[in-house]
């Protein structure tokens, strides 16, 4: 176990050795760790395991030459092992090639960066656009730290590998201000329909009221209509009830015809007694 203590810690130590193979596309990342028989005189079946970094799954791996590989569930981590048979004082050097896996795609920042500006665009015409512009600006400076870290390699491994941590937890809050910005947007479209009915309640509100000022105009126009009928009717309907009573003079004229009749008969009647 002691042995197997060594190995391990040589491993992590050469681990830091790191080489960067340029290729077309992108560096892949080769490890080196010597197995070594520390016996001066004894041959020995030496046994080599060593984790690998948490973020290397089995597709990650390139070329690990005759070495197994295995997962172990308590460390969250695969392994690589072997029993190497080395004669007194002989040593292995051990080699894997793994994909660098240490870095934020382009692809996915590029996407992010989109959908940000999107978002913003779609929020202009809205009370939260200050906000969207807000959360857009913080989104890019996350960002543009990202791909800073990454443009400039960090020579030491253990610190390649802590900048890449680091910036994940960087990304996460670049993913959660996106979804902030993602809600405003949901909430920009629930006030809308109680934009809309707010404006046809004011509309409604507003055509009751010019109704009631119309009909009050109408009401108005009718009393006064009524009242210049009274004040002007047709003469024949004011002296109608007069004319059916006899006028004073007409009435003195009938007494009169009447004396003149009775003082006629009265003469006839003294004439014919004499």
């Amino acid at each position: 176990m002691h042995k197997h203590n060594i190995l391990r810690t040589l491993f992590f130590s050469l681990f830091s050795v790191l080489c960067f193979l340029p290729s077309a596309v992108e560096a892949n990342i080769v490890v080196r760790a010597a197995v070594v028989n520390p016996s001066h005189t004894q041959s020995r079946k030496v046994p080599f395991k060593s984790y690998l970094p948490k973020e290397i799954k089995p597709e990650n791996i390139v070329d690990m030459g005759d070495l197994e590989i295995a997962y172990d569930p308590k460390e969250s981590a695969y392994y690589v092992y072997k029993d190497y048979d080395l004669a007194p004082r002989e040593s292995v050097v051990v080699e894997i090639e793994m994909e660098d896996v240490w870095k934020v795609p382009e692809g996915e920042i590029a996407s992010i960066r989109e959908e940000a500006d999107k978002v913003t665009k779609l929020l202009e015409n809205t009370d939260y656009f200050e906000r969207a512009k807000y959360l857009k600006q913080s989104i890019g400076d996350k960002l543009d730290r990202i791909e800073r870290t990454q443009n400039v390699v960090n020579p030491n491994p253990g610190g390649y590998i802590s900048d890449f941590r680091e910036n994940l937890k960087l990304l996460e809050t670049v993913k959660t201000d996106l979804q902030a910005a993602k809600t405003l947007m949901t909430e920009a479209k629930e006030v809308s329909p109680m934009l809309t009915w707010k404006l046809i309640i004011a509309v409604v509100a507003f055509l009751g009221v010019l109704g009631l000022i119309f009909f009050v105009i109408w009401f108005k126009q009718m009393k006064s209509i009524s009242n210049l009928t009274e004040d002007f009717k047709t003469p024949s309907q004011d002296m109608q009830p007069e004319a059916l009573a006899p006028e004073k003079g007409e009435t003195w004229q009938g007494e009169e015809q009447k004396k003149s009749d009775l003082s006629d008969i009265e003469r006839r009647l003294k004439q014919e007694k004499k």
